[in-house]
């Protein structure tokens, strides 16, 4: 890998800093608030967040998923072969319950997880549920490479901390990377759970079809997708025009908390549009004339591609965001499928094929959404630090299911490669009203997906159980 993208994927996958978390996340009340799930919904949750978790590795081709009840537990085990192994190291940074843990960086891209804590959250409701109900918190296993690592939580809840113990022992390498994390439960599995459980992975595969997805789920089990020695990455991509000036200074702030020693030339590229060193060069360039000629002291500031962004200030910032954006160029329209990434037709005319459905029909439609708190522009570029534009596309499979039994409409909602069980786009689009218009009723034996790909979302909680307008 170039030195330039090795760079550009440490910073992306920084700990994002941030303040004194203490107990919330071993309480069961606060673990609500932050993910907006209740304790009956907890296996779903981290189901599909192990299932991001996974898919997120560029390299993993297969994926096994057990869950099962043993004794006053439910057990959840979810397996990858990706490359990438986790080291004590770097399990002590997702365990700092001080610190807001996120490779996602605060950067708009187009990404399965949103909930950078979310593995955080997994273990504290495992905590939380064993001793709402008087039990032992069990410990969190998690395999990788030939360590095997016992984590257990230790709330010290007279200084408000969390403490944890790792265990680490050696086995063999089995090529996977497996966590084991137990959920105190009723020993009667709710009704329904199985299919809800079910569902998630069925519709994950099929928005993630080169992705072999293997289940067994109390006693349900399955193969869904295709395993396949390369599968398409989702593209990393960002833009300096999907940020507004706050957001932007706010990104960089983040930054500079987490490491300040970033040089400029290390921060730019990280947008669209500016890995070209000439690009890079003229920026810095107006940068330099206008802090100069805005100064109200003689000095001569220079800034310079090595330039530390721990010595920028915030007028500098500020006017970086301004000129960058002045010279970022948009995406087309029919550009968005490329830039994107979609799950394509052909693949879900394989998924027809293996599930022996009759027809397909299969629409994309990209579009560019523009947020401006200025609504006439004259026809002229708007130049207004809060406009903001970034684009999305909305797929949608219908599969016609007549020959089979398995009832009427099933309607899978996903975002950005990743499904979910929640009406999530009640508030943006009434997806049953628009089916109705089409003759399609809650009794018609088809199969929906609806798929929207979008680098900047604003979700109702972090739990994801709605998009917000």
């Amino acid at each position: 890998m170039p030195r330039e993208e090795r760079v550009e994927v440490e910073l992306r996958d920084l700990i994002r800093p941030g303040t004194t978390r203490g107990l919330d996340f071993v309480i069961l009340d606060e673990l609500r608030k932050r993910t907006g799930i209740a304790p009956q919904e907890v296996l779903k949750f981290a189901l599909a967040e192990m299932l991001c978790n996974a898919l997120d590795k560029e390299d993993i081709t297969m994926i096994n998923v057990d869950v099962q009840t043993e004794g006053e537990f439910h057990r959840l085990a979810a397996s990858d072969n990706g490359s990438k192994k986790l080291t004590v190291k770097e399990l002590r940074l997702i365990l700092d319950f001080e610190s807001k843990a996120s490779s996602k960086r605060g950067l708009f891209m187009v990404s399965r997880g949103y909930l950078g804590n979310a593995l955080k959250c997994i273990f504290g409701f495992s905590y939380a549920l064993a001793e709402l109900r008087g039990l032992s918190p069990p410990p969190v296993i998690i395999r990788s490479g030939n360590h095997e690592y016992a984590i257990t939580l230790n709330p010290d809840r007279a200084k408000g901390v969390i403490d944890s113990r790792i265990v680490t022992t050696t086995r063999r390498d089995d090529g996977l990377t497996t966590f084991i994390v137990k959920f105190a439960a009723d020993a009667v599995v709710p009704p329904g759970c199985a299919l809800v459980l079910g569902d998630l992975i069925f519709a994950t595969s099929m928005v993630n079809p080169s992705r072999k997805i293997s289940h067994d789920i109390f006693g349900e089990n399955g193969t869904l997708g295709s395993e396949q020695a390369s599968s398409k990455a989702i593209r990393q991509e960002t833009s300096v025009l999907w940020y507004t000036q706050k957001q932007f200074e706010s990104l960089f702030e983040d930054f500079l908390r987490a490491r300040p020693q970033t040089q400029l030339k290390e921060f730019m590229p990280l947008f669209r549009g500016f890995t070209s060193k000439k690009i890079m060069g003229e920026i810095l360039q107006e940068l330099t004339a206008a802090i100069n000629h805005d100064s109200e002291t003689n000095q001569n500031v220079q800034f310079f591609p090595a330039t530390l962004i721990k010595d920028m200030s915030s007028q500098a910032v500020s006017k970086l965001s301004a000129i960058m954006k002045a010279k970022a160029k948009p995406i087309a329209k029919r550009s968005v499928p490329s830039v994107l990434g979609v799950v394509g037709k052909d693949s879900f005319e394989r998924i027809r094929e293996q599930n022996g459905w009759e027809r397909l029909r299969h629409v994309v439609m990209p579009g560019i959404r523009v947020e401006c708190p200025e609504h006439d522009h004259g026809g002229e570029p708007c130049r207004n630090l809060d406009h903001v534009e970034f684009p999305f596309l909305i797929e949608v499979a219908i599969f016609d299911r007549r020959k089979d039994d398995q009832g009427g409409l099933k309607l899978y909602q996903c975002v950005n490669f990743m499904a979910s069980m929640e009406d999530i786009f009640s508030k943006i689009f009434n997806i049953n009203y628009r089916l109705g218009r089409v003759t399609i009723s809650k009794d018609t034996p088809v199969t929906v997906v609806a798929h929207l790909v979008c680098p900047v979302l604003k979700w109702l909680n972090y739990g994801k159980s709605g998009l917000d307008e």
